[in-house]
């Protein structure tokens, strides 16, 4: 007697079919022929909106371990598609699981019946790649709707950059996201300061800043303070143009319409579409750490801190073109020397180019010391500086934006407090996000207050005077300073150093790289 399970799938592409395909009209036709037949229905398995491409579908699943336990003995479907559309897979189970399983499989709209000898069985492998062929085209046209609306500068991805959020009257339009674009500012800040990539990780650890996939679709008391930030996600942020207002998409593609894995793209096959939504961070800012990033960096030689190395991916042998290979000789000491030399010195292919490490920075220091009393105006520098904050501390527009950010936490605030009353939220994540609103608010409350003050006395001015002054001298050369204005170093053999800066020099005939 035969126990039989009906097979009802509808996919997303099949979906434009109006009636033809619906779970419904299969359903009553399948099981008006199961009655027709005199076969009793066990069990009606319904897979809605799932790929024929994939096997793993929830009830089909279920057939499957139905199957195994002897519940039912015949499979029916409208036709050889609803049980699949991938060919091999579906031969798999036509040609030897359900014959291995004593399964009878019937496909009626196909003449597909495994315990008859018919021509529909005989077809039922060219049906398949039939059936497989039309789900490559279904994805090939979808792809293309896809890339035509990322040339248009539409969002079409199912899940919004960190930071943004998608427009509600407008689901291919970002808009900034009301709470995590100040953590996407933090990211920015921390490189700019320093830290390279893994620094930069975990001290947004350290800090309890919320990760990208902590903060997908969750209301804000369902968030987890903790998490863990890596270096694959910081990068992907860093050089994201998303975050200054051009659209970034196609980073990452499938390998193909069968295989979901996705495989990083080259920056010059993204699809980057300019001023599409408001940015987050300035063109500056990005382009300044587009340069940072360029540059090799490592952690030092102490791992306390995850700064980089102040010379690291500076550095160059003037005579064959080579890296600087760093040599440290002791706590204190650290030299360089020509890597073609250090690797291959028994083929006299260069010489060591050997110096210290110290005497290069400090050559370096002079010679951007010097510049800079020849060049910049610092009077002028400051008055400049001067007026642009006074513009940007009477910018309405940015108080206003400060005044919002501050009532939303203060509101945030009292509604957590509710949360807690009412037992939605527990006492160590209301102690945690309290504390953190909390900074928040004082935050906008001091910026508030800066915006407040009087820039413009004299004062004031002298600060900023003396500031710039002992900027330009140089004493303590930072790494992002270093590659604002430096592109190159070259080490000649008679320890010689020529500078090759990111600008044109203004001394035209010194340091010029060979």
């Amino acid at each position: 007697m035969y126990r039989v399970g009906l097979y009802l799938r509808l996919s997303r592409e099949d979906a434009g079919d109006e009636q033809s395909q619906s779970i419904v009209n299969q359903r009553d036709y399948l099981t008006s022929y199961a009655s027709k037949m005199g076969w009793v229905i066990e069990e009606t398995y319904i897979d809605d909106g799932f790929s024929g491409l994939n096997f793993d579908r929830p009830d089909f699943q279920k057939m499957i371990r139905d199957i195994e336990s002897s519940r039912i003995n015949m499979v029916i479907t409208k036709d050889l598609s609803r049980l699949g559309r991938d060919y091999i897979q579906t031969g798999y189970y036509t040609e030897m699981y359900f014959p291995s399983h004593h399964v009878r499989y019937i496909a009626v709209n196909d003449g597909i019946d495994t315990q008859s000898d018919s021509s529909g069985n005989d077809l039922s492998p060219f049906r398949s790649v039939i059936n497989d062929m039309y789900a490559k085209d279904i994805s090939k046209k979808v792809r293309t709707a896809l890339t035509t609306k990322k040339i248009r500068g539409e969002f079409v991805g199912s899940t919004p950059p960190y930071g943004y959020m998608k427009d509600p009257n407008n689901k291919n339009h970002l808009v900034i996201d009301p709470i995590t674009p100040p953590n996407v500012v933090k990211i920015f800040e921390l490189f700019l300061s320093g830290y390279n990539l893994l620094g930069t990780a975990n001290e947004l650890t350290r800090l309890h800043v919320p990760t990208p996939s902590q903060s997908k679709n969750l209301t804000y008391t369902q968030k987890r303070i903790s998490g863990v930030w890596n270096e694959v996600i910081v990068k992907r942020i860093l050089t994201s143009e998303t975050y200054i207002g051009n659209l970034t998409q196609n980073r990452s593609k499938s390998v193909s319409y069968k295989v979901h894995k996705k495989i990083n793209l080259p920056k010059n096959e993204w699809t980057v579409v300019e001023g599409t939504h408001e940015a987050i961070i300035n063109r500056e800012d990005f382009n300044a750490v587009q340069l940072m990033l360029s540059k090799r960096s490592y952690v030092t030689h102490e791992r306390k801190t995850n700064v980089a190395h102040l010379l690291t991916g500076l550095v160059f042998c003037a005579d064959c073109g080579c890296p600087m290979s760093f040599v440290r000789e002791s706590e204190t000491r650290t030299y360089l020397t020509c890597r073609t030399w250090r690797n291959h010195a028994k083929l006299k292919l260069c010489t060591s180019h050997c110096i210290r490490e110290d005497y290069v920075v400090d050559q370096i220091r002079t010679v951007l010391k010097k510049l800079a009393e020849r060049f910049i105006d610092t009077d002028r520098l400051v008055n400049a500086f001067g007026a642009e904050q006074k513009k940007k501390n009477n910018s309405v527009g940015q108080k206003r934006q400060i005044e919002l950010q501050l009532n939303e936490t203060k509101d945030t605030l009292i509604n957590l407090y509710k949360d807690r009353v009412k037992g939605v939220v527990s006492e160590q994540d209301y102690m945690e996000m309290s504390a953190r609103l909390s900074d928040d608010r004082d935050r906008c409350s001091a910026q508030l207050e800066s915006l407040e003050r009087v820039k413009e006395d004299q004062s004031y001015m002298d600060k900023i005077k003396t500031y710039v002054k002992e900027y330009l001298n140089y004493d303590h050369l930072e790494r992002n300073d270093l590659l604002m204005l430096v592109d190159k170093i070259y080490i000649h053999k008679d320890k010689k150093i020529a500078v090759e800066f990111t600008f044109e020099d203004p001394n035209n005939e010194q340091n010029k790289a060979p």
